[in-house]
């Protein structure tokens, strides 16, 4: 049954190639849907864990003076929650059989299960435009290196303002779903409950459907928050951060062409200066495809999903939602992953919290502090 009545259509069903396709995504979906339980517990799991640390190593005093690392941790906070929520929906929803065998649930976890869905979509947007104004303050820092971005004291009414914006625009994805009782009539047939026909069902189930009025007119209300959110939670900020991580790979570049005019470096300092470079130059590349990879197409299918609501669901949502999920997932992991491979400071912090107890040689000990001082 189609959602929106008179929609447009995305797909001709006439077309030989065109269904092969879709039978494809239906196969592969078919196929993935066994093993996404299992990927994206073990992510959630060992995010929660490695994002807790990030935190404990991002506020430590000689690292939380900086804008960057505070946005980070208050990033990290997000993600875990996000995986949190995740890791708590895929047990119940995906481990966890129904004991009745019958289609609906308690009406308390599609409570939790609509309030999952809101809040992960917020907690990523937020997420999102935290790495934009993150990737702002370093252009600003490195066109002005006594910028007032770069000190970390304006982080709190960022993240404040930042989270007001995305809770206002998120309360229409909660006005246009509501929980619906399921008719005990829907359970009168042995094909569905594998029971006695006649049997009374021993507690009332629940499923979670569009409200009548979002809709009403060709589903006006429910494409409205369509747009609203692939415009301002996708487009938005994959087009600010784009710029800005442009902007700053340039701006490094003519920073570093200036310093060594200036300096007049001989070769082996240049090319220990360019390497120290291109480490920053690579972790934002790294972190750029990334987030192609993983905002980018939902972007474009969210703004799809407005233009051609009834295809771009049964046909693309349904099928690769939860390669989406994955994808998303994954993107929550990648800022300690980066840091600890990139950042010296990081790594020694680290090591000073966690690993306290463990030998170090003096010598490597007071290398990394000459690093992190030259």
């Amino acid at each position: 049954m189609s959602m929106c009545e008179n929609d447009r259509t995305l797909f001709n069903m006439s077309d030989p190639a065109t269904m092969y396709l879709l039978e494809q995504l239906e196969a592969f979906n078919r196929t993935y849907t066994v093993i996404h339980r299992y990927f994206c517990a073990i992510i959630c799991i060992c995010g929660v864990a490695l994002n807790l640390i990030h935190i404990v190593v991002l506020t430590r005093k000689q690292m939380r003076i900086y804008a960057v690392n505070s946005i980070l941790s208050i990033m990290a906070v997000c993600d875990v929650f996000t995986m949190t929520s995740y890791l708590v929906y895929i047990i119940r929803f995906k481990f966890v059989e129904n004991e009745e065998n019958v289609f609906g649930y308690n009406y308390y976890w599609l409570l939790f299960l609509l309030g999952h869905v809101v809040l992960s979509i917020a907690l990523h947007t937020i997420s999102l435009y935290l790495s934009v104004i993150m990737a702002y303050i370093r252009v600003t820092a490195l066109e002005k290196l006594d910028s007032k971005w770069v000190k970390s004291r304006s982080v709190g009414h960022i993240f404040f303002v930042t989270s007001i914006v995305v809770a206002i625009l998120s309360i229409p994805t909660l006005l246009v779903h509501r929980i619906e009782k399921l008719d005990p009539s829907f359970f009168e047939s042995e094909d569905v409950n594998g029971t006695d026909p006649n049997a009374v069902l021993p507690i009332a189930l629940y499923t979670i459907g569009l409200d009548p009025m979002a809709t009403e007119r060709s589903c006006t209300l429910f494409k409205f928050n369509l747009w609203l959110t692939g415009i301002c939670f996708k487009v938005i900020p994959c087009f600010l951060l784009f710029w800005f991580t442009a902007a700053l790979m340039q701006k490094l570049y003519e920073t570093s062409k200036k310093r060594r005019m200036l300096l007049g470096l001989n070769d082996e300092k240049r090319r220990r200066k360019k390497l120290a470079v291109d480490k920053t130059t690579y972790m934002l590349i790294i972190m750029l495809i990334i987030f192609l990879a993983t905002e980018l197409p939902q972007g474009a299918l969210a703004l799809l999903n407005a233009l051609y609501t009834n295809d771009v669901h049964t046909y693309i949502y349904l099928n690769l939602g939860e390669v989406l999920d994955l994808l998303s997932l994954i993107n929550c992991n990648t800022s300690f992953v980066l840091y600890c491979v990139m950042s010296s400071r990081y790594r020694l912090t680290f090591r000073r919290i966690f690993l306290s107890s463990v030998p170090t040689n003096p010598s490597t000990t007071a290398f990394s502090i000459l690093r992190q001082l030259g």
